[in-house]
């Protein structure tokens, strides 16, 4: 078969193609957020691990070509492509377990799917999280599939370096155990050496993770896993969770998965319908536990959200709600699609303001704060946050003198520091208030500058100059 007869034989080409090709536009031109320079940052440290989160983000920046000197849609480029192998999962997964028919639309609604379709502009960990979850999904189809055990070598592996992803993927291997609960005939895996073997898998997929974390206290799980530590019960993030999640889900998709969960529950005869069913439930209950005590981020259940596409194509084979399956997929596409268009277009459109403005006016701000350092006559720059340490060494890498270096939250650079004795010129976020007297002396103000032309706390940044008191000083820790 020639290569253009099987491009023929892609469901949806055009359309696919035209999305793909809107996220990549929308990468090259949306400035990278704090978030997105911060991972950069790791990749010139490589590691087994890192304050915040598990390394897989890392390793993707890390793995382009060009590094250091890498432009915006290139730090993006795998976390884009990432989406093309989840529709091809996604795709796959449900032409194994159901039929082409169902899995041409569940091709369809996963690009229709916000979230998802959206999201994978931005290279955060989460991309990695659902690829790896994706690939566990469709590990497990196989297996309900051919019935052959070699399959759960494949899943351990998945369901591993999705913890290497993100944490978010230990309730990958708890969905199976909940698989095991409700679907008797999985059951008898247990009776083989496969699940156990591929258990094997996982946990050395995962060990450089958890090696990394035990030679540093733990750090990064007590970062995540405490995050209701101390937290009172309460119910004012409940609502916003449950209107939340269906709309960056997509809404009307989101009415077949809960018809989809109500006819499983009805009969609970589909191994398949069960798995799909099964693997989401852990996370779901952490959710909504955590929602008790704290606000869950709208990105947490990411990893859940393409099994719930393929739940929801599955439902829609039933003919009930006509006018939702209908609008459905342009609800879903003509949204993200149009979002996708504002944000290629953030740079010409008037000023933005708030999360829109993340990613604006850091490198006209790296320019004013050499220019002042020059002034000056500082021999490094000093921040008193990650934001602006990130930002400024990215888009610095090139044109700062001494170099650029933090002085607090030091547990978010495992790395070493050069001991300065120099001048340095600080810069300060006007949202923060650091006790700069604490860390050092003959303390002159030079002024403010900002990154976007409407001023703002977060935007506008006070500057000073200084001498270091010692090297480890943290401006934010108490005495």
């Amino acid at each position: 078969m020639s290569l253009i007869d099987r491009l023929r034989r892609i469901p949806y080409l055009p359309l696919l193609a035209a999305l793909m090709i809107l996220r990549l536009i929308a990468a090259g031109c949306v400035g990278l957020v704090p978030d997105e320079t911060y991972y950069w940052l790791w990749a010139q440290h490589p590691a087994f691990g890192y304050y915040d989160h598990p390394p897989m983000v890392a390793w993707w920046i890390a793995a382009i070509p060009g590094l250091p000197d890498i432009s915006a849609l290139f730090l993006r480029l795998p976390f884009v492509l990432s989406f093309v192998v989840l529709s091809w999962l996604i795709h796959d997964t449900g032409k194994t377990l159901f039929s082409e028919t169902i899995a041409r639309r569940a091709l369809l609604w996963l690009n229709a799917c916000l979230l998802l379709s959206i999201g994978s502009v931005v290279a955060t960990p989460d991309p990695p999280s659902v690829l790896m979850w994706g690939f566990g999904l469709w590990a497990l189809a196989k297996l309900q599939a051919t019935g052959k055990g070699y399959w759960w070598l494949v899943f351990g592996l998945f369901a591993g370096l999705g913890v290497e992803a993100k944490y978010t993927n230990f309730f990958l291997g708890l969905g199976v155990l909940g698989w095991f609960v409700l679907d008797k005939p999985a059951r008898k895996w247990l009776l083989t050496p496969w699940p156990w073997l591929g258990g094997a898998i996982a946990l050395a997929a995962m060990a450089p993770n958890l090696v990394w974390n035990a030679q540093h206290g733990w750090i990064t799980f007590a970062k995540q896993f405490g995050r209701i530590e101390g937290a009172h019960f309460t119910a004012q993030y409940l609502l916003e969770f449950l209107i939340s999640q269906p709309l960056l889900f997509n809404p009307l998709i989101f009415v077949f998965v809960v018809l989809g969960v109500r006819a499983w529950w009805k009969t609970r005869d589909s191994s398949a319908l069960t798995l799909l069913v099964a693997l989401p439930l852990p996370l779901v209950t952490y959710m909504l536990v955590h929602v008790f005590h704290d606000r869950i981020q709208g990105n947490w259940p990411a990893p859940i959200f393409p099994g719930l596409v393929l739940l929801a194509a599955v439902t829609a084979e039933s003919g009930k709600f006509g006018w939702a399956r209908k609008w459905a997929a342009p609800l879903g596409i003509g949204l993200s699609a149009l979002a996708l268009v504002v944000m290629a277009l953030g740079n010409v459109l008037p000023q933005q303001s708030g999360t829109a403005a993340l990613g604006l006016g850091w490198k006209k701000l790296t320019f004013d704060i050499a220019s002042k350092q020059a002034e000056t006559d500082a021999k490094w720059i000093a921040t008193t946050d990650y934001n602006t340490q990130s930002e400024l060494s990215y888009h610095g890498q090139f044109l700062w003198y001494g170099g650029v270096y933090p002085m607090s939250e030091r547990d978010r650079y495992d790395w070493p520091q050069p001991a300065m004795t120099d001048r340095a010129l600080i810069v300060v976020n006007a949202s923060h208030t650091p006790d700069l007297a604490r860390c050092f002396t003959d303390l002159r103000d030079v002024g403010t500058v900002s990154r976007l032309k409407k001023p703002g706390k977060k935007s506008d940044f006070r500057l000073y100059t200084g001498l270091l008191k010692t090297a480890d000083c943290d401006v934010d820790q108490e005495d």
